[in-house]
């Protein structure tokens, strides 16, 4: 595995996710710097069999780590950055259970163009390219995808939400067993349903 491989095909995509999370691109800039110095460490001592979900999981520690850093001066709320801290202060969000069902959950027709859209931040033109669609249909595949995958986790979850749509909590079903890979996942992940 070499490192300018990887980065190149990478880097675009943890930057544009990076720059969602913080403030500046000026900020998003230095963190993409210090994961691609921890990637290249990380390849020198060891095998990454999934650098793709190895960078993504670095890139939301350090930015965390960039929020524990910057909180020694300045307060923040919870709401500032919700992605990254959840209620159990972990530094592993639902976010990554999200990538995990919609890579194993969905058809690949409408999982690929969700992953690319809603976890790496790829915009939706790219995506169109890349998949060979005009806007219009990769735009009415993403939103199909997410259609699909919210009848996937209704069927096991209670969803409970706010006014506004945002999702306030969660719980499981009685009689619905989770598949084993997912209940592995969310004990991989270190989070409870």
């Amino acid at each position: 595995m070499k490192f300018n491989t990887i980065w190149n095909n990478q880097s675009d995509y943890l930057f544009n996710f990076i720059k969602d999370q913080v403030d500046t691109n000026e900020i998003a800039e230095d963190i993409l710097q210090e994961i691609a110095i921890k990637f290249n460490r990380a390849l020198e001592s060891r095998i990454i069999k999934n650098p793709e979900s190895w960078l993504f999981q670095v890139a939301r520690n350090t930015i965390a780590d960039h929020y524990r850093k910057t909180s020694k001066n300045q307060a923040f709320s919870y709401h500032e950055i919700p992605e990254i801290i959840d209620n159990n202060n972990s530094s592993t969000c639902y976010c990554d259970l999200s990538g995990f069902v919609i890579k194993n959950y969905l058809p690949e027709k409408y999982g690929n163009p969700l992953y690319m859209a809603d976890i790496e931040k790829v915009p939706h033109k790219e995506i169109a390219a890349k998949m060979n669609l005009s806007l219009t249909a990769a735009k009415s595949r993403i939103q199909r995808a997410r259609i699909l995958l919210k009848e996937r986790i209704e069927t096991c979850i209670d969803i409970t939400y706010r006014q506004d749509g945002s999702i306030t909590g969660f719980d499981l079903k009685k009689g619905c067993d989770l598949p084993r890979d997912l209940l592995n996942e969310i004990e991989r992940l270190n989070l409870s349903i």
